[in-house]
């Protein structure tokens, strides 16, 4: 399952906010504008912590605090009792066909229910449905079991909302989800298939529990633990026979205690929770020089992570090329990525977390105040956190999420100009695209002045690159051209500017291959990537010379061919015909606004 949205109600400064959740999620705000309390919301929500009576809103006091997620990417099917069945069939979707959880916190206690909000037929008599077992399925619905399996209680219940469907319009209701009867299996079928969600916050204990130490071992052995059927399996196991074993003893002391007091053993019940099996896991790190890690700075203990998320980026992307098994899906949260670190580092943490994001069962949400971040992000995931004075935090997103990240960070524009006028722009999708296609215009070009052409990264998902795009729709020029690759995001760019070419006056070339990368030399990224002892190309010459979009290069060998200035230094004439000839039709269509 993926994150598709979250919402808050009544909790803490928030009275009511929602917000669209990305593959990469970034949230911009001033200190205490309410970023973290997002995350913490989620946290409660995925189980990891626990809501007090101080998070209910301040001004709105007598209300229940409800978070909501909305997830999309649903598993086909689920297997209830050794029969297949599927959220769909069992009307548990929402009007959009996404599963909807909300969870309600109510009274002095914060007593949580947690319900589905579901699409469900109207009609009285299906009301309820999932909390009878199957003896009161075929009793209350006989008249409808012709042609169906009486045996299976889903088959059953689908043949009856099909029925009321037909009769009765679907109308939002909430099913309580830890209700009686099947709901108590679907819930925890449900519960099983959500992502795991891991929370690393900003703030330091500086003791030897650290949490910077613990958080990357508890992420690991979380994670660990999801994507380990086997694992899983054997500590069912012992949850199961600790569980039966306590119910007996508990069997055993409430019929003593119905001896002494018939209607207070009644009464008593044994309710099991599963154990947070991170948290038993206890490590005491200690570096070369036998300083334990808890004593080291801030900076190096925060690398632990860094180099956790490098690690995970691995492992997932890796996990991504076996389809045949089955990866759990992860939420990482992180706060304030840039605290303790480098510029460099923080470069490579956001690599980090965007080639974990290529993985299609990994989400990144992270806060942040670095504008050398914010740049960097993409922007379909960038949300503005604005809270100005007492007034309730906003969660602002889109154009008007840019406009006031560019504000508050002060982020400019990366376009440099040139002293004589320009006549034509050329946006490509990346800083990469812009050193190789400067040098190779420079090779074929055969314009008399080429500084009346420049090229700007404004076409890709980044920040700066829409900072640029704007920038660039204030100059007179002849032309504009947007070159966008030949994958299937570009695809959709060029359907987009066509639609909108009248409005934008932007020429779109798409290239042949998924990437600009594949434009290079087979062996020239062989060698390059080679060299480097930490990095492996296994891509074969003629899947290389493909082009296809399932042998691009990871953020981590394409930021090793620019530092190896490959972009910039790749020679013309050593390209493939077809390639030379593509791209000698692209520079002549540019220098033909010089005419």
């Amino acid at each position: 399952m993926r994150l598709k949205a979250f919402k808050l109600v009544n909790f803490r400064g928030y009275q009511k906010a929602s917000m669209q959740i990305q593959d990469f999620t970034t949230l911009v705000g001033i200190n205490d504008s309410g970023k973290s309390t997002i995350f913490e919301a989620l946290d409660i929500f995925f189980g990891n912590s626990k809501i007090d009576s101080f998070d209910r809103n301040i001004n709105h006091q007598g209300e229940d605090v409800q978070l909501i997620g909305v997830f999309d990417q649903l598993p086909k099917t689920l297997t209830i009792e050794d029969i297949p069945t599927s959220l769909q069939e069992e009307y548990l979707l929402n009007t959009e066909g996404d599963l909807e959880i909300r969870q309600v916190f109510s009274g002095a206690t914060m007593k949580m229910s947690e319900y589905i909000v579901a699409n469900f037929p109207s009609s009285p008599g299906v009301q309820g449905i999932h909390t009878l077992k199957i003896k009161d399925l075929r009793k209350n619905f006989k008249d409808s079991l012709a042609d169906i399996d009486s045996r299976v209680s889903s088959q059953i219940r689908k043949a009856v909302l099909t029925q009321a469907t037909s009769t009765s319009e679907l109308k939002l209701i909430d099913i309580a989800l830890n209700g009686t009867g099947e709901m108590k299996d679907i819930s925890k079928k449900i519960h099983e298939e959500l992502p795991v969600f891991q929370l690393f916050k900003a703030d330091r204990d500086n003791s030897d529990s650290d949490s910077e130490v613990q958080d990357p071992i508890k992420a690991i052995v979380k994670s660990t633990i999801a994507d380990s059927a086997d694992i899983r399996q054997e500590l069912s196991d012992v949850v199961e026979k600790v569980q039966a074993a306590v119910q007996k003893t508990t069997g055993r002391t409430l019929a003593m205690l119905r001896e002494m007091n018939q209607g207070l053993a009644s009464e008593l019940q044994a309710d099991f929770a599963s154990p947070k099996w991170e948290s038993l896991f206890k490590f005491s790190l200690e570096t070369d020089s036998g300083i334990p890690l808890a004593k080291r700075g801030s900076g190096v203990r925060r690398l632990i992570l860094l180099n956790f998320f490098r690690a995970e980026a691995r492992k997932r992307i890796e996990e991504a090329q076996d389809v045949g098994g089955h990866t759990m899906d992860v939420i990482y949260a992180f706060e304030e990525p840039e605290t303790s670190q480098h510029p460099s580092y923080q470069q490579m943490l956001i690599e980090s977390f965007l080639d974990m994001t290529n993985s299609p069962h990994v989400q990144v949400l992270i806060t942040t105040h670095s504008p050398a971040i914010a740049e960097i992000v993409p922007i379909d995931g960038l949300h503005l956190v604005e809270k100005v004075g007492s007034r309730e935090p906003q969660l602002l997103d889109g154009n008007e999420a840019l406009d006031g990240v560019v504000s508050e960070l002060g982020l400019i524009a990366d376009v440099k100009l040139y002293d004589d006028q320009i006549w034509c722009a050329v946006m490509v999708e990346g800083p990469d695209d812009v050193l190789f296609f400067e040098n190779i215009y420079n090779q074929l070009s055969s314009a008399s002045d080429k500084r009346k052409v420049i090229f700007i990264s404004g076409g890709g998902t980044a920040v700066v690159d829409s900072l640029n795009a704007r920038f660039l729709n204030q100059l007179k020029l002849k032309k504009r051209i947007m070159i966008v690759d030949g994958d299937k995001e570009g695809s959709n760019y060029v359907k987009k500017l066509d639609r909108a070419s009248a409005d934008t006056g932007v020429i779109p070339i798409q290239l042949k291959k998924a990437t600009i990368e594949f434009y290079i030399p087979f062996l020239t990224v062989q060698n390059t990537l080679q060299q480097s002892r930490q990095l492996s190309f296994t891509t074969s010459a003629s899947d290389w010379n493909s082009g296809e979009e399932t042998f691009k290069l990871s953020s981590k060998q394409k930021a090793c061919l620019k530092r190896e200035n490959v972009y910039g230094s790749v020679k013309a004439g050593e390209l493939k015909p077809e390639l030379r000839n593509e791209l000698q039709t692209i520079i002549d269509t540019i220098d033909s606004c010089d005419a």
